[in-house]
């Protein structure tokens, strides 16, 4: 059996990256129905999550598989993208989550390939070609027909919901631009686990300043902690180190573009576990951004 290519490589770990993403939005509604909050929930993923991921940092130091030569101007990109990347986009996201279905919370997460394509392309002074436009188009309409069914009155939660999710998704296009140019020139999961280290962080110092870090979080019923403890290994840890390893080897728009099927796996995993459905107007809806999103490639 001959060697795998960095590309192949690549396909597998970004489809897997994508599978764990994929059920999160789930999990953590899960959780909503045993009335936790949404910082709580943030805050015991990133408790359980910093272990794991300050072990792979200090075993491969140790090991001496890592070393810590970053320059001065690659640890002060760790702290913005760590904001944009772990905090700032889930934090979004878990709160938007509160007003709408994962599902439609999923698919506008799901956009921000288009956001990364059309950043790239501010960054380069280049306008993406007309079929990028089309397919923008297409994909946006899509969403238009996701909303539809709250098109026709007030509803200040769902369009609540909605901005954050596309907070969350406009935070993490800015980690996934950044996150490129500092790819090419420092270890890839080194950078991640101390992006990941510093988000973690940064997350239970907001906690902290909300309400007594361990007692709240030693309140949490058993069963959300069996959720976000889920969430965190594989919804958290293992997608974003393959995620990360995707990037290096495919280039942020491409990783991107390949977990075409993680809506899906959202929708299906949300009817059986949270009996949430779509219309037929709001399934073309979710067919039209998946094929919109496909033919954003740069």
């Amino acid at each position: 059996m001959g060697k795998i290519s960095d590309e192949n490589l690549g396909f597998i770990l970004s489809v897997l990256a994508a599978a764990g993403f994929s059920s999160k939005a789930v999990l953590v509604k899960l959780c909503y129905q045993y009335g936790t909050d949404p910082m709580t929930v943030l805050a015991l993923r990133m408790a359980l999550a910093v272990p794991v991921v300050a072990g792979v940092l200090f075993f491969n130091l140790a090991r001496r598989k890592w070393t810590l030569n970053l320059t001065l101007r690659q640890w002060l990109w760790v702290p913005p993208l760590a904001a944009c990347g772990y905090y700032l986009s889930p934090l979004f996201d878990f709160f938007g989550l509160q007003y709408i279905d994962a599902t439609l919370s999923r698919l506008i997460l799901f956009l921000y390939p288009t956001l990364v394509v059309l950043a790239n392309a501010a960054l380069a002074r280049r306008p993406p070609r007309p079929r990028i436009w089309l397919a923008l188009a297409i994909g946006y309409s899509g969403l238009g027909l996701m909303m539809s069914p709250n098109l026709g009155g007030p509803q200040t939660d769902f369009w609540r919901g909605c901005a954050f999710a596309f907070g969350a998704a406009l935070s993490f296009a800015s980690y996934l631009v950044g996150v490129e140019k500092v790819f090419k020139a420092v270890n890839v999961l080194l950078f991640t686990s101390l992006v990941l280290i510093f988000s973690c962080l940064a997350v239970l110092f907001h906690f902290s300043l909300t309400r007594p870090l361990a007692p709240s979080l030693a309140a949490v019923p058993a069963p959300v902690v069996f959720y976000v403890a889920i969430m965190s290994l594989f919804s958290t840890v293992l997608p974003i180190y393959a995620l990360s390893a995707g990037i290096a080897r495919l280039g942020a728009s491409r990783a991107a573009l390949i977990g075409l099927f993680g809506p899906i796996m959202t929708f299906t995993l949300s009817f059986f576990l949270l009996g949430e459905s779509l219309n037929l107007v709001q399934s073309v809806g979710m067919v039209l951004i998946i094929l919109g999103v496909s033919r954003v490639k740069g």
